[in-house]
C-alpha cells in the first residue's frame, strides 16, 4: 500500500486559525508518523499558491523517502474541487494496481491505525467513513480513506467533479424544480450552488455500489479552517 498526502501548505488567503508555520509543523508531525508505518511509498501532493517545487522540497527535506510534487492551479472557492483536481493532475506519478491510503495533510494515523485486509479490495474499490448513506443527501469523509488503485480513483474523481458542477442544474426536489423553471425562462451562466467533494463522492459510490463503510479510519489532527482549535479523532 502507498500513502498519498494532499496538502495546501501556504495558500494566498485562508480562513484558518493556523499560521503557515503551524500548518508546516502539523504537516511535518503527520509525515513523521506516516514514516513509521509500513507503506511501500509515500507521495505528498501540494497546490499552495505561494510555494513552488524547489521551496516545497526544501521545507520537507528531512523526509528523504517522501516523493513530493507541487502543482500550481487555479483555486476555486470549493476546496473539495481543488483537491480533486490536485489528485487528478498527479495520478500519473502513482504506481498502478496498488492500494492507496489518501490522507489530508496535517492529519495522521493514531496508535489504533491498521491497514485494511488486502482481500477486501477484491470486493470493494473504496473503504472509508460515510454519513447518511441511507438518505438522499449523504457524504463520504475525505480526510482519510482507502482506494483499491489509482484507476478506480481516477474514475470516481472525474465523476465527482462532474457531480460538483452539474448537480445544481438537476431537479432533486421542489426547490430545485422552481430553480430549473426560472433558469429556463432566464438563463444565466454558472450554477447557484455546488456540492462538496464529500457529497459528490457519496453520490458516485452509492451509484456504483463499490464501497465498504467503516466506523473509524483511526486518524487524528486539527480541523482546518476553524475559528478555534478543534482536535478530532475518527
Amino acid at each position: 500500500m502507498i500513502a498519498v498526502i494532499t496538502s495546501c501548505l501556504q495558500p494566498i488567503a485562508v480562513k484558518s486559525f493556523f499560521s503557515f508555520e503551524e500548518r508546516l509543523q502539523q504537516t511535518r508531525l503527520g509525515l513523521a508518523k506516516l514514516e513509521r508505518l509500513d507503506f511501500d511509498r509515500s507521495f505528498l501532493l501540494d497546490n499552495s499558491d505561494l510555494l513552488n517545487q524547489t521551496v516545497l522540497e526544501d521545507l520537507l527535506k528531512d523526509f528523504k523517502e517522501l516523493e513530493k510534487y507541487h502543482g500550481r492551479q487555479f483555486q476555486f472557492g470549493n476546496k473539495g474541487l481543488n483537491e480533486a483536481l490536485l489528485i487528478l493532475n498527479h495520478l500519473r506519478h502513482l504506481p498502478p494496481d496498488v492500494p492507496i491510503l489518501k490522507i489530508s495533510g496535517r492529519y495522521y494515523p493514531n496508535e489504533h491505525f491498521e491497514f485494511p485486509n488486502s482481500g477486501l479490495f477484491s470486493r470493494y474499490d473504496f473503504i472509508g467513513i460515510g454519513e447518511n448513506f441511507d438518505k438522499r443527501v449523504s457524504s463520504f469523509n475525505t480526510r482519510a480513506y482507502f482506494i483499491k488503485n489509482k484507476s478506480v480513483w481516477e474514475t470516481a474523481l472525474v465523476l465527482a467533479v462532474e457531480e460538483i458542477l452539474s448537480y445544481a442544474r438537476g431537479i432533486h426536489g421542489l426547490k430545485s424544480l422552481f430553480q430549473s423553471l426560472a433558469a429556463f425562462y432566464k438563463s444565466s451562466p454558472g450554477v447557484p450552488y455546488q456540492l462538496s467533494l464529500e457529497q459528490a463522492l457519496a453520490r458516485v459510490l452509492k451509484a456504483q455500489q463499490n464501497y465498504l463503510l467503516i466506523n473509524k479510519t483511526n486518524i487524528e489532527g486539527h480541523v482546518a479552517g476553524s475559528a478555534h482549535i478543534d482536535f478530532i479523532q475518527e
